[in-house]
């Protein structure tokens, strides 16, 4: 745990007293219930895309989840033991991703615990050249959110080189099956010391930097089909793409990290057109929570972040259109000292 000087504990006792009941609710381990609810995609024009291929199955064998991420590219993954339906079912989707297209929801009711151990099977068949994991995304970061999928917590999913842009980079309109765009906010891990923070102070101190963040989700599933929690968990998250803005070095005084998690974020449409304003707190209060959360949720599954691993810190508004020609930038400002930085993308 990093040492604050005397002269600025009053206010790291202010800042830590105001986090407490966001640190408590991020280190929450719970398990989801066995049958959550179910949230109705809107129904919105499918992207044109081929056929669904028929990928080859990859066949399940005892092992482990970590063991099979941590393989490199190219060689043979040893996938978790699962029940045959879901095995087919992540297969299915697995496929729909690859070729995207939408999908059927799972003819299966998947529990958490069961979505994350389907989504090794479900990447083996979406990403059959899979390059190295370069970081993590974190979702449902927002007690509504978390209510709406029947769950406690948030959500992790793994990502992989060649699926972060930088800013101002063009993304295609079809690059998914039922992809959007969401503001978030992304930290990059300075050294394995994070693996110890319980609190944002202490993840601070292990942060190398924080960058705007514009998430590509693809939530694949067709218009109409019921989404879970289970499933989200099985789809990696849904994550597909994101950009990510110019780093702004981490600072560990407790008025900077305590200003984190009262950024504005203001969205603009590229013509200076408001699109949605929000806070950072949005995200379980404060954004480093959601770091403090992956700490929990990786040892747990025996994994760890590594420097240089990119956390995707949660979403800041509402899922976005992909339009053809527009342009989206987040603009955050707050930082102390009237610090600011922005992240931007352009849709073809």
């Amino acid at each position: 745990m990093m040492t604050i000087p005397s002269r600025l504990s009053a206010s790291l006792t202010v800042a830590l007293v105001a986090l407490a009941p966001f640190t408590a609710l991020a280190q929450q381990q719970v398990q989801n219930p066995a049958a959550p609810p179910a949230v109705r995609l809107p129904v919105v024009p499918p992207a044109t895309a081929p056929q669904m291929p028929q990928a080859p199955v990859v066949p399940g064998a005892a092992g482990t989840e970590q063991a099979a991420a941590g393989q490199p590219a190219g060689s043979i993954r040893v996938l978790p033991s699962l029940p045959p339906k879901v095995a087919e079912e992540a297969d299915r989707l697995g496929r729909g991703y690859l070729a995207r297209v939408q999908p059927k929801a799972p003819s299966v009711d998947l529990t958490l615990a069961e979505g994350y151990a389907a989504r090794e099977r479900f990447l083996a068949t979406a990403m059959p050249s899979r390059p190295a994991q370069i970081g993590w995304k974190v979702m449902l970061t927002a007690r509504t959110s978390q209510e709406m999928f029947g769950t406690r917590e948030p959500i992790a999913g793994r990502i992989f080189a060649g699926q972060i842009s930088e800013t101002g980079a063009d993304i295609a309109r079809d690059i998914g099956a039922r992809a959007s765009i969401e503001v978030d906010l992304a930290v990059t891990v300075k050294d394995a010391g994070i693996m110890q923070a319980t609190n944002p102070i202490e993840a601070a101190a292990h942060i190398a930097s924080i960058a705007g963040y514009l998430d590509v989700p693809d939530l694949l599933l067709a218009a109409g089909e019921p989404l879970t929690a289970g499933t989200l968990a099985m789809i990696n998250a849904g994550v597909r793409a994101g950009v990510i803005g110019k780093p702004v070095a981490m600072q560990t005084s407790p008025d900077f990290v305590a200003a984190l998690s009262n950024l504005t974020v203001r969205t603009t449409d590229g013509h200076n057109g408001a699109i949605v304003e929000s806070r950072t707190s949005a995200i379980l209060g404060h954004p480093l929570n959601a770091v403090v959360w992956l700490v929990g949720h990786l040892k747990a599954r025996g994994e760890s972040l590594k420097p240089g691993d990119v956390i995707a810190l949660g979403s800041l508004s509402r899922p976005l259109p992909l339009k053809e020609g527009q342009t989206v930038r987040a603009a955050y400002t707050g930082l102390p000292g009237n610090g600011s930085f922005d992240v931007q993308l352009s849709v073809r």
